[in-house]
């Protein structure tokens, strides 16, 4: 007999690990782990410790009984980390724990999203006590999902541009295969979670591409250290540094075994060295990215994206405290969309965001009945076809010239490049513009270009005026009525 001592295992400490701040008890996570392991998640075998350390990085709870990560990302080889058992892990949590009322499971494609369906149905059913649970399970294509007798649902979709949408108050979102996942799916069901102070989204996936924006962004702020309630941990053979604050990785020789060991916490468990010989010869360039984890270069790395990569990720903070603000609003050229923005000089919000500009001012007009506020815009374009319908209204404005949004460009760009003074919530639609933003020459500066954008803008140079504003104009309003 083949002694064990002899047996070599993969790695159980993720090679990248952030994990978020103010978690005083870690008993959600801790049962969860006693759930799963009691249910068999795991094929009926115990969690392995590289799988309880994501659990517990992910399900810390602050003093408050809310949860301490907002976001969970979790990356790793193909098969090698067990990702599906920890979400599934977290959802059957959800549902018999936490008591969530609607948990959303997406994937990129459908197939990926019925096995994760199917693998927890057969949970459910294989154990009396949780079958006795259950009101229905529905089959029908696009309608998967499972349902409680307590009225709870478990519900799950293939990512498409409207997958998400019409559903309010979600306790958890899951993006599995997030490495494929786009701002556009975000947009689509992100704005689930909004009524709900204590939701969570959860990002799992492999090796990013060179497309994986939102992947990336999570990478980023998980290894500068400035994800905030963000945690993440990643299993790769890569080697990672930081250097005057710019990430060096280095892939690893896809036939060094180190590496292999370093990045698939399940070999010599679930997975065997011959397995990945053979997945060597089979997968030939694409080896190192499904097995090892190994990410292509970080989208806009080596681009001219007016934002350098990674300085808008580090403005991102949901926590920012909101001061008195000035309000502006922007319609995208030939009318797509428009918004309403707002900011205290520091942090910039999308208050309102949507598709035609008709809305726009009775919206406004809602907004200033509630909180009043000067609002600022740039009268040339598309948000002049609006001054009648402000006119009409009452709502008072200011007009800002050419020159004067040159100059809050220039102000913002400073303010995210140079020293990150600038703060953002992480809000999809500003995220969105951001990549898009082209700038256009004024006189010996530029301004931001709306007819060359292939997605909308308004949100971005709504945000670039409200800032503006506020630092260059007093506020003569109550500060205490002021606050947005």
């Amino acid at each position: 007999m083949r002694s064990q001592l002899a047996v070599r295992l993969g790695s159980q400490v993720p090679t990248i690990l952030h994990s978020p701040p103010d978690v005083a008890s870690l008993a959600a996570a801790e049962e969860t782990i006693e759930l799963a392991d009691a249910y068999g998640i795991c094929d009926g075998n115990p969690l392995a410790e590289s799988q309880k350390i994501t659990l517990r990085a992910a399900l810390g709870e602050r003093s408050d009984g809310l949860w301490a990560a907002t976001r969970v990302g979790d990356f790793g080889p193909r098969q090698g980390t067990g990702k599906n058992d920890k979400i599934a892990a977290r959802e059957l949590a959800g549902l018999i724990l936490f008591g969530e009322q609607l948990i959303i499971h997406t994937a990129h494609e459908f197939p990926t999203a019925n096995e994760a369906f199917l693998r927890l149905v057969a949970i459910f059913e294989n154990y009396d006590d949780l079958r006795r649970r259950v009101a229905r399970v529905r089959y029908a294509n696009g309608e998967q999902g499972i349902e409680l007798l307590s009225g709870q649902r478990l519900k799950y979709k293939a990512r498409t541009g409207g997958s998400g949408r019409g559903f309010a108050k979600a306790d958890l979102l899951v993006y599995d295969e997030a490495q494929h996942l786009g701002r556009e799916h975000l947009a689509a069901s992100a704005p689930a979670k909004l009524s709900n102070p204590n939701s969570q989204s959860w990002y799992a996936g492999s090796g990013g591409l060179s497309t994986s924006v939102v992947a990336w962004g999570l990478r980023r702020a998980a290894i500068l250290g400035t994800g905030g309630r963000l945690a993440y941990t990643e299993m790769t053979g890569e080697t990672v540094d930081v250097v005057d604050g710019h990430i060096i990785t280095t892939a690893p020789d896809p036939s060094d075994m180190d590496a292999w060991y370093r990045s698939m916490p399940g070999l010599g468990r679930w997975v065997t060295e011959e397995g990945m010989h053979a997945l060597q010869d089979e997968l030939k360039d694409q080896f190192s990215r499904e097995c090892l984890c190994v990410w292509d270069p970080e989208p806009g790395a080596d681009s001219e994206q007016v934002f350098p990569a990674g300085d808008w990720e580090v403005c991102r903070d949901p926590d920012a405290v909101r001061g008195p603000a000035k309000y502006a609003i922007e319609v995208d050229q030939d009318g797509y969309a428009a918004s309403i923005c707002a900011s205290d000089g520091t942090l910039g919000l999308v208050l309102e965001w949507d598709k035609g500009s008709k809305w726009l001012p009775a919206m406004l007009k809602k907004i200033l009945d509630d909180k009043p506020g000067k609002v600022f815009l740039h009268p040339k374009g598309p948000t002049a076809a609006l001054l009648p319908d402000l006119d009409e209204l009452g709502i008072e404005y200011q007009e800002i010239s050419e020159s004067d949004l040159s100059t809050a460009c220039t102000q913002l760009y400073a303010a995210v490049v140079e020293d990150h003074s600038f703060r953002h919530s992480g809000q999809q639609v500003l995220d969105i513009a951001v990549e898009q933003a082209v700038r256009r020459p004024y006189g010996n500066s530029w301004v931001w270009e709306r007819r060359r954008a292939q997605q909308s803008t308004s949100p971005l140079t709504g945000v670039t005026i409200a800032r503006w504003a506020a630092l260059q104009v007093e506020q003569e309003l109550d500060p205490v009525l002021n606050v947005w």
